[in-house]
């Protein structure tokens, strides 16, 4: 295959997963590297990433263990990976970080480089999208009442004159 066929087979992924809580938080980061191993292995370039950090799940999870026995979490630590990979090698990313021993959950969707991440200023232009559709919520209504209700004689003749151009 040709380096320039490679170059247009590649496409934009993230992956983020979970780890159990059961890891010791001395050893999240050595986890994390261990997935995103997973990944450049595989022949994928990082674009971006983010440290796991512990957080509260919004329902229990269960894993099943080694012995058979299911463990139950209620926190662990998400992470994520942005990553540019050739579509043949997806399929083998997500197997091997699905299978790998302390990710209770991941997730891997196609995304754009660019990074979309609004952070700390989401609330921000959220109260500023707000506020341009209040003005312009505004604007429609000062027309409304500037302009009075058009007649059933008036509707018909602008009906005729657009059929007429038509």
């Amino acid at each position: 295959m040709s380096e320039s066929t490679h170059a247009d087979n590649l496409s934009d992924y993230e992956i983020g997963y979970l780890i159990g809580s059961s890891v010791p938080e001395e050893k999240i980061p050595t986890e994390a590297e261990a997935i995103t191993k997973i990944i450049t292995s595989a022949g994928a370039t990082v674009i971006a990433d983010e440290a796991p950090h512990r957080m509260k799940l919004a329902y229990e999870m269960r894993k099943k263990n080694v012995s058979g026995s299911y463990e139950k979490y209620n926190e662990a630590y998400f992470g994520w990976v942005k990553f540019e990979v050739g579509s043949d090698a997806i399929e083998a990313i997500k197997k091997s970080v699905e299978v790998y021993p302390s990710v209770l959950r991941m997730l891997l969707t196609a995304t754009v480089r660019e990074n979309t991440y609004l952070g700390k200023r989401a609330p921000a232009i959220a109260a500023e999208i707000s506020l341009k559709k209040d003005v312009v919520a505004d604007k429609v209504d000062e027309k409304k009442a500037d302009s009075a209700p058009a007649s059933i004689e008036e509707m018909d003749k602008s009906i005729d004159d657009m059929v007429k151009e038509a």
